[in-house]
């Protein structure tokens, strides 16, 4: 990853530095690190959501839903072409106690953690296609309410990665993947397309379009419905993004975000902001 323009690999990070944000489809780039080189994230995320989609109705909340976020990841080249990654974290949700909804009003805990190996099929003048397997472990929180931060298993993803970075300072990257967790959580297709640009060594910014669908047949509110069942609920969502980025020198950069929920099912209409930090080693 350190050959290409850093500023550029910069902006297209920027959708990715949240990984361990569930809003995400997906956390990954292309580009691979280098033999023995890696990196360090730290960040934040505030997500916040007024209407919720029971199904594919759009309803109001009767209170703010809060989700905040702390994570860290990591990632580690063990060649050229194979590189290994990791994502942490903690969540706090806030929401009013509701009979249905969310029982217990807020909840907190450890996110799902994420451990997985890229593969590079192609990496050529700026170009790459990359290949991903990641192991999916369960964290340590409750479910059953709105305000759960996960679906509460764990499981198995692959995705096919590509992207390209173009001597103008324009880049494009994009993903198409499957997620498959155990019990009764539907499984998932995921992907999505981020544009980015350099304005000069220091400064990117970028645009990014993502979508999940899920296999679940469940809907909030419908038939069978009840708050013990929200892991198994057909979640379905659209998501935009944009935000900059910012080179400081060889070692530390740093990000800003914002993104929001278009439309979806089953799914809080969420606005959220993210803030981090990189270390490159």
């Amino acid at each position: 990853m350190k050959t290409l323009h850093k500023s550029c690999l910069l902006a297209i990070a920027g959708p990715l530095l949240a990984g361990a944000l569930p809003a995400f489809a997906s956390d990954q780039s292309p580009w691979l690190d280098t033999a023995g080189s890696g990196e360090v994230s730290v960040g934040y995320v505030s997500q916040s959501a007024n209407r919720f989609f029971a199904g594919d109705a759009e309803l109001s909340l009767p209170t703010d839903l809060e989700l905040q976020t702390l994570y860290v990841g990591v990632s580690y080249g063990i060649t050229d072409r194979l590189s290994i990654d990791g994502q942490f974290g903690y969540a706090k949700s806030d929401f009013a106690v509701n009979p249905v909804l969310s029982p217990r009003g807020g909840l907190s805990g450890i996110t799902d953690s994420k451990i997985g190996l890229r593969y590079a099929l192609y990496s050529a003048d700026g170009a790459a296609v990359t290949v991903r397997g990641a192991v999916i472990i369960e964290g340590d929180y409750d479910t059953g309410a709105i305000t759960a931060i996960g679906d509460g298993d764990s499981g198995l993803e692959v995705a096919l990665l590509a992207g390209k970075v173009f001597d103008s300072g324009f880049a494009i990257s994009g993903e198409t993947g499957y997620r498959s967790r155990g019990s009764d959580v539907p499984d998932e297709w995921f992907g999505g397309v981020t544009g980015s640009y350099a304005f000069n060594d220091m400064i990117g910014a970028y645009v990014g379009y993502q979508l999940v669908r899920s296999d679940g047949d469940l809907n909030v509110g419908g038939p069978g419905f009840t708050p013990q069942r929200f892991p198994e609920v057909d979640e379905d969502y659209n998501l935009v993004s944009g935000g900059l980025s910012f080179n400081f020198s060889d070692r530390w950069s740093a990000g800003i975000g914002y993104g929001k929920k278009l439309d979806g099912r089953n799914t809080a209409k969420s606005d959220f902001w993210n803030v981090s930090a990189v270390y490159s080693f």
